[in-house]
């Protein structure tokens, strides 16, 4: 089970997609839950966005740990996460990436 917040207050969304649904446009004030094993896409129509993830019990953490950066150090400019290095961190942590957003 996860919780997601898009951060900060000024990211907007198009919308969010979880098990073939689309769930309104969201503020960025809103949550969504979702149960495990949902599959989900969101769409961030600001310039830059970050999420706020958490996820109990815990095991997606490891995904996230091998393909983003090192919070303690400035974002760098210009930083994006490849989508291959999204897919690698997916298999090695049990997920699976279905592509981007329709």
């Amino acid at each position: 089970m996860g919780t997601a917040r898009p951060w900060p207050p000024t990211a907007t969304h198009q919308g969010f997609r979880a098990g073939g649904r689309h769930l309104r446009p969201h503020r960025p004030e809103d949550e969504v839950f979702l149960p495990r094993r949902v599959p989900h896409s969101h769409r961030i129509t600001s310039e830059s966005a970050d999420l706020l993830l958490f996820s109990t019990p815990g095991g997606p953490e490891k995904m996230f740990r091998h393909a983003c950066r090192d919070l303690r150090a400035p974002r760098p400019d210009g930083f994006e996460i490849p989508l291959s290095l999204l897919a690698e961190a997916a298999e090695i942590s049990g997920n699976v990436v279905l592509g981007p957003p329709r």
